[in-house]
């Protein structure tokens, strides 16, 4: 097999290719520099939806710094515990889901690439979980957050793991990377986080080459049931402000003031105006490290979840009005 070139970044707002100078990539159009910082491009052109670029950099440093001496897990841990706008009740539930991110994305890189791939671009990739999974299976592994703190705890559960991946700072919706670059890409809980679903979902096409995979996966916005991770009723259909007395009363914190909520159909109709066409759709199963430390009744809920999405005729339905599902889309060739 040929080796993959390098990956030559371009500029996210003109797209002009970008030179590396001075511990930073420069664009000559825009006048712009894109800084690296703790090893990984940082390609934003604004802050995320939590914190503001300026108040997120000084975070990602308090973590790096921390991981220098300090192992995976007492990372993770001191993230929340500098973290304010995750209550208390809530923090012990997002460490296990991050500590089992490696084994829950195991499945849906089956459902990707079972046969592996030549390059894999995880949109989102968090801490890194999807990137571990995929170690195996691709020639090159790309890792993209808009969150560059979570990207330091990416980079120290790699670098614990004693394996690389290429780790880049950028919004989903703006991509600094050249047309058909990846044969397969991972969306796993992305657009639902993003204040375009429509433009993060039409960079994945244009950066995937012809024939190309997407996996997407996502909360419902048409489920009725409680939301999987703040147990809130129907979130994705109640009034963004009611949601948010909901939360504010359940949790202290609107923890989710930043969610564009999707449903399989409009997930559906986003891909195929950005060229692709989807070839599978399916519940997405709870896996055992979600479970961890949930209530009995939320542990017989899921597995009653679980095995209903088993039965051909009730797993249409669930896809359709059930909490999470996942589709995979393929890029259709040029015609």
């Amino acid at each position: 097999m040929t080796a993959l070139a390098p990956i030559e970044f371009i500029c996210p707002a003109c797209r002009s290719p970008v030179e590396a100078k001075d511990g930073a990539y420069r664009c000559g159009p825009c006048n712009r520099d894109f800084p690296v910082l703790f090893g990984i491009p940082d390609f934003r052109l604004g802050g995320d939806q939590y914190l503001s670029l300026e108040d997120e950099r000084a975070k990602a440093g308090k973590l790096h710094a921390y991981a220098l001496d300090h192992d995976f897990a007492s990372l993770v841990a001191f993230y929340y515990s500098i973290t304010d706008d995750v209550p208390d009740r809530l923090a012990q539930h997002f460490t296990n889901y991050v500590m089992g991110a490696a084994d829950r994305a195991a499945p849906a890189m089956h459902f990707l690439a079972p046969a592996g791939g030549r390059s894999l671009l995880d949109l989102g990739c968090g801490s890194g979980g999807a990137l571990v999974a995929a170690k195996d299976g691709f020639e090159r592994r790309t890792g993209v957050d808009i969150a560059l703190r979570w990207l330091v705890i990416a980079q120290k559960r790699l670098k614990d793991l004693g394996f690389e991946a290429l780790l880049v700072c950028a919004d989903a919706e703006a991509l600094p990377f050249r047309d058909q670059l990846f044969s397969h890409v991972m969306a796993s809980d992305l657009l639902e986080n993003t204040r375009s679903p429509d433009a993060a979902m039409r960079e994945s096409g244009r950066v995937m080459e012809q024939s190309g995979r997407l996996y997407v996966s996502s909360s419902n916005r048409r489920w009725v049931g409680p939301h999987p991770a703040t147990g809130v009723w129907a979130a994705g259909l109640v009034p963004a402000g009611l949601r948010s007395n909901m939360l504010n009363r359940r949790h202290g914190v609107d923890i989710l003031r930043a969610v564009s909520f999707v449903s399989p159909g409009s997930v559906r109709r986003m891909a195929k105006s950005a060229g692709l066409r989807q070839v599978d759709r399916r519940p997405l199963e709870f896996d055992a490290s979600g479970l961890k430390g949930r209530s009995r009744l939320f542990r017989f809920a899921a597995g009653l979840y679980s095995g209903l999405a088993k039965v051909p005729l009730l797993r249409t339905v669930l896809v359709v009005a059930g909490p999470v599902f996942q589709s995979l889309f393929v890029k259709e060739e040029a015609s």
